[in-house]
C-alpha cells in the first residue's frame, strides 16, 4: 500500500507537469473525464473486502456507483467471495468496468501486453457475469495518444479518467476524504455534473464512506449514477448468463484465451442502442508469465520454439534480461521469420514492404504489435518472405 501511494504520488506530479500530448492521428479528446449530467462516485482497484459494503451504501439511498475492477491486484477476481460480491453488485444495478488485469501502466506496454491486460479481464467478466465491459480506466490515470488510439480502435473501449480525485490513495486521511465529498454536498445539485475517484482498497476512502458520504450527497439532492448512466451510454456487451466455475477460473500463471461466446446484445441498464463492436482474437496461442531467470531461449524450449521465433513475437523484451511477471506471447508453431529488419526513423509498413517485395498488409500481419503509420526507430520487425 505504501509503495502504491508513493508511485501514485510520483505519477500525479509527473502528469501535472507534463505538456499536452499532440498527435496527427488523434488527440485525447475522446477520453472521458466528466459526466454529461449527475454525479458518478467511482471506485478503483477492487474487488476487495469492502466491495459489498460500498455497494450496500448506495443501495440504501437508491443510488448507483461504478467499480473499475482488476483481475489480479489486491485479490483474485475469481475468488468465490469476489464472484458472489460482484454478482450482487451487478444485480443491484451498479456498473462494473475494467481497470486492467494486473493494474499495469498501459503506456509502458507493447500492444501484445495491452491485449493481455484487457482481454484476460474481459474473459473473467464474461465467465462471471456474461458481459464484457465497454468502459476502461487506465491504472494511475496514465494514458497517451498512442495507447488511447490503440485501445479505442482495437478493443472498442471508452476510456474514463475523472474530474475530481478524493486523494485517498495519495495519503489523504479519512477526514480529508469526507471533507472532499462534503464540499459537493454543500453546493447541492449545482455541483453536478461530477465524476469522482475513490478506491475501495483504501482505508481513508472506506472510512469516509462509513462516516456517511453517500447519504450526505443523496440528501443534498445530488443524483448518484453510474458512469454509463451519466454519459447516456451502454455499459456492456452481452454474451448470456452467468458462467459455471471450471479450471480456467484462476489468477497467475500462463493464460490461454478461451473462445469468446456469441454476443447476444449490447443493451445496457440505461440504453437500448445496439452495437456490433467486438474484440479481435489474440495473436498468441497462449500467454506465458515469465519467472526470475527466464530467457528467450529457456521459454522457447518449453514450447518448441527457437529463441529468434520467440523474440520476433515479443520484440519489446530483452532476451537475456526478462523481468519476472512479464506476459510473453507464445506464437503459433511455424511462424519463424526468414529474417529480421531493424527499422530506421520515420518508416512505415508500406515502406518496409516495398524493400522486401511483400505487401504492407503482410508486414502488419507478421508484426501485429506495431502501428504501421508510426513505427519507432530501432523496432525489430519480422519478415517471413
Amino acid at each position: 500500500m505504501v509503495l502504491q501511494t508513493i508511485l501514485t504520488t510520483l505519477l500525479a506530479a509527473a502528469v501535472a507537469s507534463a505538456a499536452p500530448l499532440q498527435s496527427a492521428r488523434r488527440d485525447l479528446s475522446t477520453v472521458v473525464s466528466q459526466c454529461h449530467h449527475s454525479f458518478a462516485y467511482t471506485w478503483d482497484d477492487g474487488p476487495y473486502i469492502y466491495h459489498g459494503e460500498v455497494s450496500t451504501q448506495f443501495n440504501n439511498v437508491g443510488g448507483h456507483t461504478t467499480f473499475f475492477l482488476n483481475g489480479d491486484n489486491w485479490s483474485c477476481i475469481y475468488d468465490e467471495a469476489n464472484v458472489q460480491a460482484i454478482r450482487a453488485t451487478y444485480e443491484a444495478g451498479h456498473q462494473l468496468a475494467s481497470h486492467t488485469w494486473s493494474h499495469a501502466d498501459l503506456t509502458t506496454l507493447s500492444h501484445a501486453q495491452i491485449d493481455v491486460e484487457i482481454q484476460r479481464l474481459d474473459e473473467a467478466f464474461i465467465k462471471i457475469l456474461g458481459v464484457r465491459p465497454r468502459f476502461i480506466r487506465p491504472p494511475y490515470g496514465s494514458i497517451n495518444d498512442a495507447t488511447a488510439t490503440y485501445i479505442q480502435q482495437t478493443h472498442g473501449k471508452t476510456i474514463v479518467l475523472w474530474s475530481d480525485d478524493s486523494g485517498d490513495s495519495v495519503g489523504g486521511s479519512v477526514q480529508d476524504s469526507y471533507n472532499f465529498y462534503q464540499a459537493f454536498a454543500n453546493a447541492g445539485p449545482s455541483s453536478q455534473p461530477r465524476l469522482t475517484l475513490s478506491h475501495e482498497t483504501e482505508p481513508s476512502g472506506i472510512g469516509a464512506l462509513r462516516m456517511g458520504t453517500v447519504p450526505l450527497l443523496a440528501n443534498a439532492g445530488i443524483t448518484l449514477t453510474t458512469v454509463a448512466q451519466c454519459l447516456d451510454s451502454d455499459a456492456y456487451d452481452y454474451f448470456g448468463g452467468y458462467g459455471t466455475r471450471d479450471s480456467s477460473w484462476y489468477c497467475g500463471g500462463s493464460w490461454t484465451p478461451s473462445p469468446t461466446p456469441t454476443q447476444t446484445s449490447s443493451v445496457s441498464q440505461t440504453s437500448s442502442t445496439s452495437s456490433t463492436s467486438s474484440t479481435p482474437a489474440p495473436s498468441c496461442v497462449t500467454t506465458y508469465y515469465s519467472v526470475s531467470g527466464d530467457t528467450c531461449q529457456s521459454i522457447g524450449s518449453k514450447y518448441g520454439l527457437t529463441e529468434t521465433a520467440l523474440w520476433n513475437a515479443n520484440t519489446f523484451i530483452t532476451c537475456n534480461d526478462i523481468w519476472a511477471g512479464t506476459p510473453v506471447c507464445i506464437p503459433p508453431p511455424g511462424t519463424a521469420c526468414a529474417q529480421s529488419y531493424t527499422t530506421p526513423s520515420g518508416t512505415t509498413c508500406a515502406a518496409v514492404a516495398s524493400q522486401f517485395g511483400v505487401t504492407a498488409a503482410q508486414i502488419a500481419l507478421w508484426n501485429y504489435w506495431v502501428n504501421c503509420d508510426d513505427i519507432w526507430s530501432g523496432t525489430g520487425l519480422c519478415v517471413r518472405h
